[in-house]
């Protein structure tokens, strides 16, 4: 009978003291972002639509993805912090335009609107991420 107490409670001092095992990380999660640039010229509305996916995944993509997506990384995300533009050619024409982010960065949910006085204001506040 001691034979089998000192069995099992080496079995279980053993259980005990073996490193615990390591969690593995969590994957990142990629970025897929329907984007929409909507404009009203000369009474005629037009909507851009395209697909910003960090990494590349193959359908068809934005014409920028590359720095679009730098731009993105270096907002953490946050469309109302992207490093937009220090210039840009403009007019003092006020067309307004209305873009839209709609889908997921690193697995976070995203749903984003917002307003620019014309393409101008818009590219100095976006940069690449809506230049499409």
């Amino acid at each position: 009978m001691n034979k089998i107490i000192t069995a099992v409670a080496a079995v279980l001092l053993a259980t005990a003291l073996a490193p615990a095992a390591t969690a593995a990380p969590a994957p990142v999660q990629d970025t897929r972002l329907q984007l929409t640039v909507e404009r009203t010229e000369n009474g005629q509305d037009t909507v851009g639509v395209v697909w910003l996916d960090c990494p590349d995944s193959g359908r068809p993509a934005h014409p920028h993805r590359a720095e679009a997506c730098a731009d993105l990384e270096a907002a953490g995300g946050d469309f109302d912090r992207l490093p937009g533009r220090d210039t840009a050619v403009c007019s003092n024409e006020a067309t307004p335009v209305t873009v839209t982010a709609d889908g997921s960065y690193h697995g976070r949910e995203v749903h984003w609107t917002d307003t620019y006085e014309n393409d101008c204001t818009r590219q100095l506040a976006t940069g690449n991420v809506f230049e499409f």
